[in-house]
């Protein structure tokens, strides 16, 4: 899957750690200095980092509209297959039997894409493949921040290629089977965060099984 898999984020309180070692500096008795002081050679001397990726700007194609006319579309076969909205007029690619995704023809890849995927094979609850997303982005994408997560979503942003991407992901038990089923995710610019989250909204209402 081209977006997989989530760890949660943990606010680490430092101001009592801090406070110790600010305390066990003033509370250790100093040295006594003695003769004239010498230099001292650096035994392992830093080596500068390699310099962040500058940013790249956005395409200037404008904003995802909130007001996009949808059609209702399949992914899947037999049983297995379920129908959901997307938008009227966007080209649909199909990288594997069970994921669609959706773009406007003539936009860039990096404004926005809708991709929807059929995830019950991999019988998985939402907590798990929700976890499991996130250390999966951590590693693929740099600069990889999950800005909200809830029990079945996540909202994060990250750098692709020097591009700051956005993006949101949700999973939804639609027969109710206790596993994750469908993987709805949006990706797209800044600019574009309004219309993501009002198309990712309307495809998790209108999602139904085939």
């Amino acid at each position: 899957m081209g977006l997989r898999g989530l760890v949660a984020i943990v606010a680490l309180l430092a101001t009592g750690i801090v406070g110790g070692y600010a305390a066990a500096a003033y509370l250790t008795p100093q040295p006594q200095s003695a003769g004239t002081p010498q230099p001292v050679t650096a035994t392992s001397p830093s080596v500068p980092g390699a310099p962040p990726t500058p940013l790249q700007e956005d395409p200037t194609e404008p904003a995802l509209p909130t007001d996009l006319e949808m059609v209702d579309v399949m992914v899947g076969s037999g049983r297995n297959a379920f129908v959901f909205p997307a938008p009227a007029g966007w080209s649909r690619s199909e990288p594997s039997s069970n994921e669609v995704k959706y773009k406007l023809p003539g936009n860039p890849g990096n404004t926005y894409v809708l991709r929807v995927e059929q995830v019950k094979s991999q019988h998985e609850t939402i907590p798990d493949i929700v976890q499991a997303t996130i250390v999966d982005l951590d590693r693929e994408f740099d600069d990889f921040e999950v800005t909200r997560r809830t029990y079945d979503s996540l909202e994060f942003d990250y750098l692709y290629d020097g591009y700051r991407r956005f993006g949101f992901l949700t999973w939804l038990d639609i027969s109710r089977s206790g596993q994750a089923e469908a993987e709805i995710a949006v990706t797209g610019r800044e600019k574009d965060l309004d219309g993501m989250r009002e198309l990712i909204i309307r495809v998790i209402r209108g999602i139904r099984a085939g």
